[in-house]
């Protein structure tokens, strides 16, 4: 078994030839300009959903204040729910 360190190994890139220069051809076909991967950027483009989802994710697990303004409804007894709210979701529960 060959036991190296890793740093005398080329990276998988290198051993392409990624990051070296390349010619890009232009409409006729001639070798003209020498281009470099590293100097082109990566871009992606999301789906509207996507971009939802993503923009959910960055929120917040816990609204601190969504909480606080119903902490402060129950402390001064102006937190009401309609009974017909409390039985809809007891029964979805039951029936979920």
């Amino acid at each position: 078994m060959d036991i190296r360190d890793r740093s005398t190994y080329p990276s998988t890139l290198e051993s392409l030839g990624a990051g070296m220069p390349v010619r890009a051809r232009t409409d006729s076909g001639s070798a003209s300009a020498i281009t470099s991967f590293a100097s082109e950027q990566d871009s992606s483009n999301l789906s509207p959903a996507a971009q939802v989802v993503a923009q959910t994710m960055q929120l917040p697990e816990i609204r601190q204040d969504r909480v606080a303004s119903l902490q402060q409804q129950i402390a001064s007894g102006s937190y009401q729910i309609a009974p017909q709210q409390v039985a809809d979701a007891m029964l979805r529960s039951v029936a979920g």
